[in-house]
């Protein structure tokens, strides 16, 4: 292990070196990316320090700022919007419920995810699905359906992102589930 005496007998240390410690722990994951406390508080625990130092740490981040779930969610959900990969509004739900987001904080920062926002993402997605090939059968549009379906876009923006396609010579998509 790094930074330990082998075989020679260490002094005990005290609660607020342990935390001095287990601080600069999560300076080091804070560096990679913004995490929410219950991320960092679960990273901290699982990399061996106690949940009280843990608990005290992210208590001490949040009072400075460094640790703040309402920022975090703001700046996924605004990477998310400018990525060039689509993702459907359930899914970016779903990404910050689990990393602990509350309820709350993930319906408002939800709130700039409008249905015109979720349209274009699954237009996006739909046109990845079939720019590959030059002629659409129904077969490829039910599998870009299913495909969209899957990643979680609402069913209006997916019909939508469908009959937005001029080139598609198919008058009823309505039949495609």
């Amino acid at each position: 292990m790094r930074g330990h005496l082998k075989g020679k007998a260490q002094a005990p240390q005290t609660k607020e070196q342990k935390i001095e410690q287990a601080k600069t722990a999560a300076l080091r994951l804070l560096r990679y990316r913004p995490r929410s406390e219950r991320e960092l508080l679960t990273r901290l625990k699982a990399k061996g320090w106690e949940a009280s130092v843990a608990e005290e740490v992210v208590e001490r981040l949040k009072g400075v700022g460094l640790v703040n779930d309402y920022q975090m969610a703001e700046e996924y959900v605004q990477g998310a919007l400018s990525d060039t990969q689509p993702h459907s509004r359930f899914e970016i739900k779903y990404k910050l419920k689990s990393l602990g987001i509350s309820e709350e904080i993930v319906e408002d920062v939800l709130s700039l995810w409008t249905d015109e926002v979720e349209f274009e993402m699954a237009k996006r997605y739909i046109e990845r699905r079939l720019g590959r090939t030059r002629k659409p059968t129904v077969k490829d549009i039910s599998r870009a359906f299913r495909a969209a379906k899957q990643k979680g876009f609402e069913l209006r923006a997916i019909r939508s992102a469908l009959n937005s396609f001029s080139d598609l010579s198919f008058s009823d998509l309505s039949e495609i589930d």
